[in-house]
């Protein structure tokens, strides 16, 4: 599968141009939905790893530099401190005996009822934001133990930034920083093991997610008003969920 999946070429360069287009619009994208695709394909993690990982940086770091979002807030502090160190050891862990099998499966459903609160009445939604807050230290543990085995956390990251504001900026900004530093780790990782595949594909497709964020993604999002980039949020969010199960 891994060999008839070089010959299509064309297949992956046109998931990354998709997927470039949805991170550059919610922060998360490539990783989240790629991941699942290409292990359904027959890739092993290392590999979905080598492809999508700097596709993920490149357009993350973009996202950062466009938006003047290098300053630590409290917010970041936390996640530096609690969830990056969790995504070492959950990747290196899972690089050496493999992802839990049900992760997708617990994932998909967790996602999946977020969404579903996402939409409920205003109280119920405002509750829910307001407790994941309250819970942010414990939830950004998971989060770091969730990516670090599946490049999956995507989703718990955007519903977990998402109840934190209102303002569309202010999400993708901080999914962005959040979602680039995971994915630093992991290529990290991923290199001090040697498990780290470079290719002319490689090389290629994070220019093209560089393309797609400039010339298409980001003038979606300049586009994007704030009530419908709060429904498309959450309708990512659960079609996210839906994958996981499905798959």
């Amino acid at each position: 599968m891994f060999d008839a999946l070089i010959v299509s070429w064309p297949l992956l360069a046109g998931l990354v141009v998709l997927l470039a287009a949805v991170q550059s619009v919610f922060g998360v994208g490539l990783l989240v939905f790629g991941t699942p695709v290409l292990l359904l394909l027959g890739l092993p993690f290392s590999q979905v790893l080598s492809y999508l990982l700097p596709c993920s940086i490149t357009v993350s770091a973009l996202q950062v530099a466009t938006t003047g979002g290098l300053t630590l807030d409290p917010m970041r502090r936390r996640f530096l401190v609690i969830t990056v160190p969790a995504v070492v050891v959950a990747t290196v862990v899972t690089l050496t005996w493999g992802s839990p099998s049900q992760i997708r499966l617990v994932v998909g459903a967790m996602l999946i009822v977020s969404a579903l609160l996402r939409v409920a009445s205003g109280g119920a939604h405002s509750r829910v934001d307001a407790r994941m807050q309250r819970h942010q230290r414990p939830l950004f543990l998971l989060l770091g133990l969730v990516h670090g085995a599946s490049n999956l956390g995507g989703g718990l990251l955007t519903a977990l930034v998402g109840g934190s504001s209102q303002d569309k900026d202010v999400i993708r900004r901080q999914i962005a920083f959040c979602y680039g530093a995971m994915a630093a780790m992991q290529l990290l990782v991923l290199l001090a093991s040697g498990d780290l595949v470079v290719s002319a594909m490689s090389l290629l497709l994070p220019l093209l997610a560089a393309a797609t964020y400039l010339l298409v993604g980001q003038r979606v999002f300049r586009q994007a008003g704030q009530f419908g980039y709060q429904r498309a949020l959450t309708a990512m969010i659960l079609g996210v969920g839906l994958l996981l199960v499905a798959t």
